[in-house]
């Protein structure tokens, strides 16, 4: 008996077959049953995604033998005979292989005759964009007004390569990759009607492979089952498609983090004596580092595409590595992406960015720095691969404050830290010092509440209380932190570090940027990123010791310490 393949037999039947495109289909379904057919139609997405089981459905229902609905009856000669291809008055034109002028005169010589079963003649041009120039414009007037009973469907990938005098002609319609949880419900939906045993996780790792195509999808469960049977298991899933799981990529992201060189070395031989595709592995790497990225700024167990048995290994490593160290090695990453897909030495490209990636993010307190050579040693790195940076101080606002007072403490006696309590008391810059240590300990209780706190900067401090300053952008932001209650994790965190014999008051104050008078008009004030810049140019112009230090290491630096 002849295999039929998993995406020829369960292609949908009906437009309410069709997933994750109900914004097309409910429309063309709609259309049709009032009868507002359109000459020619346009479907834009990526493969996979069901442009072409569209058209045919639309060419079924245009002809079916029950009349012109929003479903075609599937049963009716017209029906069938379209669904096994061999309609008469349906044609499928691959515009790859004619693209020429010449071929589109036949056609226009050929939608001249009526159709020969149904009431419509249907054209299906797919992958239309690669129609020559010449030919796009041979096209155009038979687009525009066709015979009647001719209907022309234009299916593509690349929309932007299409001329816009044919885009004018078209009802046009975009549709979307097919959501990762979308293909796992239909790969189980057939897995069981198969008869398969599909592991959960390798259900998962084959729609990820498919990329928001269940044709993808369905082609690449047909051939794990033909390499292992009817049981399929991670296993032999990445033995055929060769691409690392998510505890590979957690091993090496944690390489990564220990500024281990040789270690991410030694992990591309091993991936390369295993048989793994590196093309596949170094695209997983960036999906890879962008999951981890959505744990650490975003709800990753949400967001990310990734199994829930991982989500506690994911946060973990986002917190290991930090927004900003992953955020800088996903740019790296994706900007050497190029160079090792042109490469002819693949591993070595690989190699070489694996070892980037694990001395990335080195951070130095110069200051140490300078000590450590004014004394004749040796300075230490304050962070490993992925530390955190330190941000710039924000502009100043005002338009709103917000307080709230916190429990009064007995001022510290002495100078040593004991119980949590920083020595010294609160002053400005102690608490610009702290700063960014605060925020992440209100981090692991109040995620929320520290993201709007990373934006803010103080900006004043006092027997008085506190003022934070945010961005002119940081609207959102501000009215987060005015909401009553909300700063009351950063008044216990300061009360915890700092004790004194009055209370502590937190303000959070914006300031609209006044423009400033100039002989030329308004100029309007720096953002607090280009004070920052101005500040470090001027440290380094004047500090030659420190300039020294920069060059050493090779480094940029990140932030300015205020003076004691």
């Amino acid at each position: 008996m002849t295999h039929l393949p998993l995406a020829l037999k369960y292609r949908p039947a009906t437009f309410a077959d069709v997933i994750s495109q109900e914004h097309v289909t409910r429309t063309v379904s709609n259309a049709l049953e009032r009868g507002r057919v359109a000459q020619a139609y346009l479907f834009a997405g990526p493969r996979g995604s069901g442009k072409t089981t569209t058209a045919r459905l639309l060419a079924r229902a245009l002809n079916c033998d029950r009349g012109v609905t929003g479903e075609p009856c599937g049963e009716c000669e017209n029906c069938r005979s379209i669904a096994a291809g061999r309609s008469l008055d349906v044609i499928e034109i691959d515009a790859a292989s004619n693209r020429g002028i010449d071929d589109i005169k036949e056609l226009r010589e050929a939608v001249k005759y009526a159709p020969a079963q149904g009431r419509y003649k249907v054209y299906i041009i797919d992958e239309v964009h690669q129609l020559s120039k010449d030919a796009f414009n041979a096209l155009l007037k038979t687009l525009e007004e066709p015979p009647r009973g001719v209907v022309f469907v234009l299916a593509t990938t690349e929309p932007h390569k299409i001329l816009q005098t044919i885009l004018s002609r078209c009802q046009r319609f975009d549709f979307r990759p097919i959501p990762l949880a979308a293909i796992r419900e239909r790969l189980a939906m057939i897995a069981g009607q198969e008869g398969f045993d599909l592991d959960e996780r390798a259900e998962f790792a084959i729609a990820k492979k498919a990329d928001g195509s269940l044709r993808d999808a369905l082609s690449l469960l047909d051939q794990v089952v033909a390499f292992g049977g009817d049981t399929i298991e991670l296993a032999t899933l990445r033995r055929l498609i060769g691409v690392p799981d998510e505890e590979r990529y957690l091993e090496l992201t944690e390489v990564l983090a220990g500024g281990d060189a040789a270690a991410a070395m030694r992990f591309v031989r091993e991936l390369r004596g295993a048989g793994y595709d590196l093309e596949a592995f170094y695209a997983g790497l960036l999906e890879h580092l962008r999951d981890c990225l959505l744990f650490a700024v975003a709800d990753g167990a949400g967001l990310a595409e990734v199994p829930e048995r991982y989500h506690q290994a994911y946060a973990a490593t986002a917190e290991n590595l930090g927004a900003e160290g992953l955020l800088r090695m996903l740019t790296l990453a994706t900007e050497e992406e190029q160079a090792f897909r042109r490469s002819s030495q693949q591993d070595l490209v690989l190699e070489v960015l694996l070892v980037r990636l694990a001395l990335l993010d080195r951070t130095v307190d110069l200051d140490r720095a300078l000590e450590a050579l004014m004394g004749g040693g040796q300075p230490a790195p304050r962070a490993g691969g992925g530390g955190r940076s330190r941000s710039a101080p924000a502009p100043a606002r005002s338009a709103g404050r917000t307080s709230s007072a916190a429990p009064e403490t007995p001022a510290p006696e002495g100078g040593s830290r004991e119980g949590g309590k920083a020595a010294g008391p609160l002053t400005l810059a102690s608490l610009l010092a702290a700063w960014d240590e605060i925020v992440e300990e209100i981090h692991v209780a109040r995620p929320t509440v520290a993201a709007s706190l990373k934006e803010a900067r103080p900006s004043a401090c006092g027997d008085d209380g506190v003022t934070l300053t945010l961005p002119p952008e940081a609207e959102f932001r501000l009215e987060q932190l005015s909401v009553r209650g909300t700063l009351d994790p950063l008044v216990e965190a300061l009360a915890r570090r700092w004790s004194f014999g009055g209370r502590i008051r937190v303000e959070a104050a914006g300031r609209s940027d006044p423009a400033e008078e100039t002989a030329g008009g308004r100029k309007p004030r720096p953002s607090g990123r280009e004070i920052e810049a101005g500040t470090i140019d001027a440290r380094l112009k004047g500090d030659p010791l420190l300039r020294q230090v920069v060059d050493l290491f090779d480094a940029s630096v990140v932030r300015v310490r205020p003076s004691q």
